[in-house]
């Protein structure tokens, strides 16, 4: 992927590093606008990279935490909520194949808003929507539950939603262990079509991504 970025960015100032979250030793304290995240910070060690953001931002810095679940709300087939989430996330399915840190995203980063807050970070803001993500709207720590999406709008049919979720990793970890079973998203998109009484693969699907994002400001 590195190779692949930096071939692509030769004609530009960019610079491509890798390096632990939990450990920028290559930033200088104090010395970054901004640092963003997309649909990876479920993976960190919350509390180590929360403690190393707060020593590369400026004062006036920005951490900016954003990504989508994975899961969807169908708004035509409500009836199909509960079996994509079932797939995803129940133990007799797919749901013990997950790394760990799956449920730190699946929660809408609700534990970046806590370590936050518990790390007297300014200005925070966390947006979901909609308002669907498991636990939401949380009392201890409430999220402004957005209108619309502002990070995952994409538009499938069971085809393209299909080959999305061919593309999950705990599906790859699930077959190794399954080999001969058959293929585990094609039985839940017969499931669901059938759910649906759906009889083309191509049509259109009305769907409400599930997504989160966390703003804040260092603590001064």
């Amino acid at each position: 992927m590195l190779q692949s970025a930096r071939k692509v960015a030769t004609q530009t100032p960019l610079e491509f590093i890798q390096s632990p979250a939990e450990s920028l030793s290559f930033l200088e304290s104090s010395s970054v606008d901004v640092i963003t995240v997309a649909t990876g910070a479920h993976w960190f060690n919350i509390d180590g990279f929360v403690t190393e953001a707060k020593r590369v931002l400026k004062p006036s810095g920005t951490l900016a935490i954003f990504g989508y679940t994975g899961f969807a709300s169908f708004v035509d087939y409500p009836q199909c909520d509960v079996m994509l989430r079932e797939f995803g996330l129940s133990e007799s399915k797919l749901g013990s194949f997950w790394d760990q840190g799956r449920d730190v995203l699946v929660e809408g980063y609700r534990d970046y808003h806590r370590a936050l807050v518990n790390g007297s970070w300014s200005d925070i803001y966390r947006r979901i929507y909609p308002d669907t993500i498991q636990g939401e709207p949380s009392v201890e720590f409430p999220p402004v539950v957005g209108k619309a999406p502002v990070v995952m709008d994409y538009a499938v049919s069971w085809h393209t939603l299909k080959n999305y979720l061919s593309t999950w990793s705990t599906l790859a970890t699930y077959h190794r262990k399954y080999p001969d079973r058959e293929a585990a998203d094609q039985v839940l998109i017969r499931e669901m079509m059938a759910a649906a009484d759906s009889l083309d693969m191509d049509e259109p699907l009305n769907l409400e991504w599930e997504e989160a994002l966390v703003l804040g400001h260092p603590p001064q």
